[in-house]
């Protein structure tokens, strides 16, 4: 299906889904607005979560259309809750943003940072009516290692699903992977940098020293080890901007821990966004293939 054709058939499910789609707030402990968006399906029943994680960047996650696509086709009949990242919420005044992102995102961004809002986030669902208490955790790229990172500090996770994200080695050597040989040094003196003095003023590669700061070092895999939920973890052989390797090692980790809830599908072929080479785009099936997978897991107890 070409890309036209995935964005209407996902558009035809969220206009088929109906529902509440409503956006709330709670105050985060530096009396900043953590932002949240709740897309509930009609009907009163009570429903289960699929709490999805972007990938980087700072567009608002409430304009990022293929968002809620992505979750109705992985899961129809769940309520989705997506996270809008520290200082990316609301419109700005584009003279007051800084290389395209709101001076408060360069400040406040973070992998941690947005794993403890996830936290908040769950904290607050549990208050929710309408909640059924059971939640899938998604997150690709960036969002993948949140989805990692996220899975063993909510006890309710009845699964993750990690997609096209390397989380198998930490963010440095991610990063050194994707990049080519005469940028390595480069990146080298940033990290240095970057850990001597998290300067949010200061940016590379998309992110902040202070991003980088608090990211370098994790290895987002490592977190997975202490979740019992049931991992999906899904991968284009020919991804470039997380190397197959990177995503191989998070297969090897689990198998070396001898995790009996690990499953990792590698597409031979596909790249960062599950397109072949001819330029065909494999989403649609592959998003069909994960929602076969959560539809087969055993019920819980």
């Amino acid at each position: 299906m070409s890309l036209p054709a995935f964005l209407l058939a996902a558009a035809a499910l969220m206009q088929a889904g109906g529902g509440d789609s409503r956006t709330q707030r709670i105050e985060r402990p530096d009396g900043s607005q953590l932002t949240y968006h709740v897309d509930r399906p009609p009907g009163r029943q009570r429903r289960g979560v699929l709490l999805l994680f972007q990938g980087s960047g700072c567009e608002p996650v409430e304009r990022d259309t293929r968002v809620l696509g992505y979750g109705r086709m992985l899961a129809p009949g769940r309520v989705i809750v997506t996270i809008e990242k520290y200082g990316s919420a609301g419109a700005a005044d584009a003279a007051a943003l800084v290389d395209g992102c709101t001076p408060d995102f360069w400040r406040g961004n973070t992998l941690s940072r947005r794993v403890l809002d996830a936290v908040a986030v769950v904290g607050a669902l549990r208050r929710q009516g309408w909640w059924n208490g059971d939640i899938v955790l998604f997150g690709g790229s960036e969002g993948g290692a949140v989805a990692a990172m996220a899975a063993p500090l909510v006890p309710e996770t009845r699964a993750v699903i990690v997609y096209s994200s390397g989380v198998g080695v930490s963010v440095g050597a991610l990063v050194r992977s994707a990049i080519p040989a005469f940028a390595q040094a480069e990146a080298d003196r940033v990290f240095a940098e970057a850990r001597r003095n998290p300067d949010p003023e200061r940016r590379w590669g998309g992110a902040s020293h202070a991003w980088w700061a608090d990211a370098i070092d994790q290895v987002p895999a490592r977190s997975l080890l202490r979740t019992r939920a049931p991992i999906l973890l899904v991968h284009g052989s020919r991804d470039e901007s997380a190397p197959v390797a990177t995503a191989r090692a998070t297969r090897d980790l689990m198998t070396q821990a001898r995790a009996a809830n690990f499953t990792y599908r590698e597409y031979e072929g596909y790249d960062h966004f599950m397109t072949d080479a001819a330029g065909v785009d494999h989403r649609p099936e592959v998003f069909a293939a994960m929602r076969q997978w959560l539809r087969r897991l055993p019920q819980r107890r």
